[in-house]
């Protein structure tokens, strides 16, 4: 009679999913990710504790400070957060300049763990913008960021537009490029002849420029054209056939052709 062998089959036990190396690592992962954006957005070492504003005159600290102060406050799942690594820099930088047209740049860095500082770059008083009924004063840039008097003080350069258009805060109201030819003509003429330049008058088109001289007549200038050559003929005609005795009855010298005229 033949004997029938049983094969045996053993029962492999399933290992628990917490003694999984690949799990465990997953959890070490995730609790160390946990704690790592706890400590980020709530510890108390990196909660704003400070704002630094330096470079500022005529604005105060606490208005930028009052400005500045809701865009430091997140609320993370209704919880409060002033974590300095959650500020946005660039936000409060546009919230600053649109506030304030009489700071022309500002640099923001984050101080580690809880400060901020702000650096402001104010506009300079370069010039009086004549506008529509209104004067401002405006920067070497030509951007008009303070409303000015009737009056302006005797070291501001006088320019106005003809015709005289609306113009607000924050408005570009002349390009820099014409600002710089308008230092240039003033320095070259105040400095080789015995003029003075009471007004600059600065036409539609803005190639044409009218500088009116404490002595009651003018110089007509071409922007488009050689600027250089243009004040090398006004020096030599003022010298050699316009001295300061001959000026009374001078009205203009016109300088924006190939010959300079005056009349």
């Amino acid at each position: 009679m033949m004997k029938m062998s049983k094969k045996r089959y053993q029962i492999k036990k399933k290992k628990s999913v917490f003694r999984n190396r690949s799990f465990q690592i997953a959890v070490l992962i995730i609790l160390f990710s946990g704690f790592s954006s706890w400590l980020v957005i709530f510890a108390p070492l990196f909660q704003i504790e400070m704002v630094l504003i330096s470079g500022n005159k005529r604005i105060s600290i606490s208005e930028i400070e009052q400005l500045i102060y809701p865009e430091t406050k997140k609320e993370i799942l209704f919880f409060e957060s002033r974590s300095v690594f959650l500020i946005e820099t660039k936000l409060i930088k546009a919230k600053i300049l649109e506030k304030y047209p009489l700071v022309g740049d500002l640099k923001i860095k984050k101080l580690f763990p809880n400060s901020l500082s702000i650096e402001i770059e104010e506009r300079q008083r370069l010039a009086r913008w004549s506008g529509a009924e209104k004067y401002f004063f405006i920067d070497k840039k030509g951007i008009a960021f303070e409303q000015a008097d009737e009056q302006a003080s005797a070291d501001l350069i006088i320019i106005s537009k003809q015709p005289r258009g609306e113009i607000s805060l924050s408005n570009n109201v002349i390009e820099e490029k014409t600002v710089s030819q308008i230092l240039k003509i003033r320095e070259a003429v105040e400095n080789k002849t015995e003029a003075r330049i009471k007004e600059f008058v600065l036409f539609e088109s803005e190639a044409r420029l009218n500088a009116k001289t404490d002595e009651g007549w003018e110089i007509y200038f071409y922007l488009e054209g050689d600027l250089d050559w243009q004040l090398i003929e006004l020096e030599l005609i003022l010298k050699k056939e316009l001295p300061i005795e001959k000026r009374q009855n001078l009205e203009y010298i016109d300088l924006r052709f190939n010959k300079a005229y005056y009349q």
